[in-house]
C-alpha cells in the first residue's frame, strides 16, 4: 500500500533533482576553492579577449592618425594608460566574479545538503514501514 506522505516526499525530491538540482549537484561536487578558481580563470580569459578585441578594433580604426601624429613617448604613455585601464577593469571584474560565484557555490551546497537530508528522511520512512531501499 502506498503511503501518501512518502509519495509526496519522493515527488518533491524528484522535482528538485530534475530541475535545478542537477546544476546544483554539479556545482557542489567541486570544492569551493576549485570552483572559484575555475570561474575566475574563465572570467580572466573572457575579459582579456574582449579588451584586446575592443582596443584592437579602435586601434585599427585610428592607427594611421596615431602613427602620423604621435611620437614614441606619446605611444608609450598611451600603451601604459591602456594597460592600467585593463588592469583596473580586470581586477574589478574578478572581484565581482569571485563574490558572485562564492554565493552561488554556498547556495548550491546548502540546497544539496538539504536534498541529502531529505533523502535520509525518506529512507527512514521506508525503514519504519519495513521496506529498506538499497543501491
Amino acid at each position: 500500500m502506498l503511503n501518501e506522505e512518502r509519495v509526496k516526499h519522493m515527488v518533491k525530491l524528484s522535482f528538485y533533482e530534475t530541475k535545478k538540482g542537477s546544476e546544483e549537484i554539479r556545482i557542489s561536487s567541486y570544492r569551493r576553492k576549485t570552483y572559484l578558481r575555475l570561474n575566475l580563470l574563465w572570467s580572466f580569459l573572457w575579459v582579456t579577449i574582449a579588451y584586446v578585441a575592443l582596443v584592437g578594433l579602435v586601434g585599427i580604426t585610428f592607427m594611421w592618425n596615431l602613427i602620423k601624429s604621435l611620437g614614441r613617448a606619446e605611444m608609450i604613455i598611451i600603451l601604459a594608460a591602456l594597460t592600467g585601464i585593463y588592469l583596473v577593469i580586470l581586477i574589478g571584474y574578478l572581484v565581482k566574479t569571485k563574490n558572485i560565484y562564492r554565493k552561488k557555490h554556498a547556495k548550491a551546497f546548502h540546497h544539496v545538503q538539504r536534498f541529502k537530508d531529505d533523502l535520509a528522511q525518506l529512507e527512514k520512512m521506508y525503514e519504519q514501514h519495513g521496506k529498506v531501499i538499497r543501491d
